[in-house]
């Protein structure tokens, strides 16, 4: 294989401009008109100035373009012969690239099923929360990644799977298996702890917030109870002074009528002849008053010895 490079040899073209003489021109030539004030009547001059000046600028930017043309045809027709040379360099690397490709394909579908045999060695039980899909990783593939480090990284995510499960289940949520649901998702046992507390903390205050209530509701239930309690006692107390007022009146008046017919059933008849006796009777001085009170009632002349 001729190892030599295709050779290009260059000479530099040459432009010529007088670049400082016509800078010098300008100079002169502009300053006439700076600072320069045109009129109404000098209008017409002012136009005719701008648009000579406009015209020998046009002039000199097509020039410029006549000479970058001019000079850019020697590249143009070497640009087109080296273009054919650069493609037909196309032709052998793409023919050895398609080999090479295909080298890497296969050694590349080689090792993918070599990584697949070591996953399902290491993964084993923990399939469920590491499926091979979503752990996969690209660089596994690459020639210079061992299998041996590929087998390490498996085991070392499986035992933090693990540990990190073990950790879930051991809190002992009743959102356990939900929080197993955002691990397989997130793989972030820090955010799946942290929801959990949150979880248990917002439970123990709905639940303290429910035993206060029922609490409040107890204590009512209870005064509720004393109150009805103590009502029914009165209503009980105020039945019991009722009957026992109904009791004492009708046995008052029980005792009026008995009084009374007994009473009737005394009062001397005081026709006749009258009599008169002397008594000798032991009185307290309640019954004596109405004693006499029932003589004067009854019309019996009496006289106190």
């Amino acid at each position: 294989m001729n190892n030599n490079l295709v050779t290009v040899s260059q000479k530099n073209g040459e432009i010529r401009c007088d670049f400082e003489t016509a800078k010098a021109y300008l100079r002169e030539r502009l300053d006439e008109y700076r600072g320069i004030q045109f009129t109404e009547e000098s209008k017409t001059a002012a136009k005719n100035t701008v648009a000579n000046l406009r015209k020998e600028k046009k002039a000199f930017a097509d020039r410029v373009k006549e000479v970058k043309s001019e000079y850019m045809k020697p590249f143009e027709v070497f640009y087109k012969q080296a273009e054919e040379l650069i493609d037909m360099y196309d032709e052998p690397i793409n023919y050895i690239n398609n080999q090479v490709t295909e080298f890497e394909k296969k050694r590349i579908e080689e090792k993918q099923c070599l990584i697949r045999e070591i996953y399902e060695e290491c993964i084993s039980d923990m399939k469920d929360f590491l499926p091979l899909a979503k752990i996969y990783n690209p660089k596994w593939e690459n020639a210079t990644t061992t299998l041996n480090a590929i087998r390490k990284e498996l085991m070392t995510r499986k035992e933090e799977t693990k540990q990190a499960v073990e950790t879930i289940k051991g809190m002992q949520s009743d959102v356990e298996e939900l929080v197993l649901k955002m691990y397989k998702e997130s793989f972030d046992l820090a955010k799946c702890v942290m929801y959990i507390n949150q979880h248990e903390k917002q439970k123990a205050e709905i639940l303290a917030r429910e035993q206060e209530r029922i609490r409040r509701e107890e204590m009512e239930r209870i005064r509720r109870e004393e109150r009805e309690k103590i009502e029914a006692e009165q209503r009980a107390q105020a039945e019991k002074e009722a009957i026992f007022r109904k009791v004492e009146e009708e046995k008052k008046r029980a005792v009026e009528s008995a009084r009374e017919e007994a009473i009737e059933g005394l009062i001397p008849s005081m026709e006749g002849e009258s009599n008169l006796y002397e008594y000798r009777i032991s009185l307290t001085e309640d019954a004596k008053q109405k004693l006499e009170m029932y003589m004067d009632s009854v019309g019996i002349e009496w006289e106190l010895m």
